[in-house]
């Protein structure tokens, strides 16, 4: 059981730490030179709502699982400050998230949601680093 928990753990931290590198590193660049500006919006806007379906799903797997981890495996972690920094940092990237979707995705503000997504980057490969260390 352990191992499927951790098996799927470590693919939604995949999905999404991967799906932010491909929007910033790969799709935004190509997007921001692509004409005309209405097709420009639609595909961003086709893309992330995609995208961000399978953020809420990570979200959910990652605290469901992790959970579990938590108290059914590692019960070690309740004492570890490093564990309470990643899960600190990961309630960061989720409200960070959840700014992004509520307001900028609804108000349509795409201009916006590189700089935040860059955010949630950075601290998801400070978690990645953290838990590499404690593991």
């Amino acid at each position: 059981m352990y191992k499927s928990m951790l098996f799927l753990h470590i693919f939604f931290a995949m999905v999404w730490i991967g799906g932010m590198v491909f929007n910033l590193l790969f799709l935004h660049p190509v997007l921001k030179k692509a004409k005309p500006e209405d097709t420009r919006r639609s595909v961003a806007e086709g893309v992330l709502r995609r995208f961000f379906l399978g953020v809420w799903l990570s979200i959910a797997i990652l605290f469901l699982t992790g959970m579990w981890m938590w108290h059914s495996v590692r019960t070690d972690f309740s004492t570890n400050t490093l564990f309470h920094i990643k899960l600190f940092l990961y309630g960061i990237m989720v409200l960070n998230f959840t700014y992004i979707y509520f307001f900028l995705l609804k108000k349509k503000l795409f201009s916006h949601i590189p700089n935040f997504v860059w955010i949630n980057l950075v601290l998801g490969l400070l978690i990645t680093l953290i838990i590499t260390y404690i593991r």
